[in-house]
């Protein structure tokens, strides 16, 4: 996908997440999903969040984006504390929520038809973000018409239309598959070392973590809370198949596994 160089003209949002606690009410009594959870992520920086299914790492992501309300603690983006969804915030969940009678161009348009201006105006700037993930020649199809993959930039294009100083992205390549996922991955390194905008990715998957992340944070077992944080300090640009084979990359790769509980037993 080709890389114009369009830049995000707002500064990156710092988050903190300080004693965070959330419980959500089931049929059998309240479940903690975070006790104590904190956080700290600097501007621009790329942070990845593992840990095991049920241990808070979305509703981690959730309180950040002011969509759950904590029992104590909370979030705040840019020192500002997060209230309810604050502005400047782009969101990335594994289901990309196109509406399927819009075409991409219309997909696009959503959040700068909220943001105002005129169509004219909004048009330059979708032209813009479909050229940017790829799109270009796509622009009058319908998502049904789309691959998964296809399906996911211009989820992502629409994401960056709204100019957001932070990405919050809870597995937004999961449902893919290996290859494609693969892929859609290294496309969004790219767009990220040219944005450098703020990011806390959720992730299952430690490979994914390390050739994305500046820093990942290992998370326990519900009630979640931060384990370990593990910078990761493999040169920029990334590539995959040849980090893979660094001493480094083995190192990390154990070390987070380890924490994780995922090592083989001796």
């Amino acid at each position: 996908m080709t890389m114009p160089d369009i830049r995000n003209p707002t500064p990156p949002a710092e988050v903190a997440v300080q004693d965070l606690r959330v419980a959500y009410r089931t049929r059998s009594g309240r479940h903690l999903a975070l006790d104590g959870a904190e956080l700290s992520v600097t501007a621009g920086e790329f942070v990845a969040l593992v840990g095991p299914s049920g241990c808070g790492k979305s509703t981690l992501l959730k309180a950040v984006a002011g969509l759950v309300e904590p029992a104590t603690g909370g979030a705040r983006i840019g020192g500002q504390p997060v209230t309810g969804p604050p502005a400047g915030v782009g969101m990335l969940f594994q289901n990309d929520a196109l509406l399927p009678w819009r075409t991409v161009h219309e997909n696009v348009r959503l959040p700068l038809q909220v943001a105002g201006g005129s169509r004219a105006e909004q048009n330059v700037r979708i032209r813009e973000l479909l050229d940017q993930v790829g799109l270009t020649e796509f622009a009058n199809y319908l998502p049904r018409q789309l691959s998964g993959g296809m399906r996911k930039r211009v989820a992502l294009a629409r994401t960056l239309a709204a100019d957001p100083v932070l990405f919050l992205m809870d597995e937004p390549f999961g449902p893919l598959d290996a290859l494609t996922r693969r892929r859609i991955g290294a496309e969004f390194l790219l767009l990220w070392e040219e944005l450098r905008t703020t990011v806390i990715f959720v992730t299952h998957d430690v490979d994914e973590a390390l050739l994305l992340a500046d820093r990942v944070v290992v998370m326990n077992p519900a009630p979640g809370r931060v384990r370990a944080e593990f910078p990761v300090t493999l040169d920029r640009p990334r590539n995959a198949r040849e980090l893979r084979f660094t001493s480094r990359y083995r190192d990390l790769y154990e070390a987070i596994s380890d924490a994780l509980g995922l090592s083989d037993p001796d």
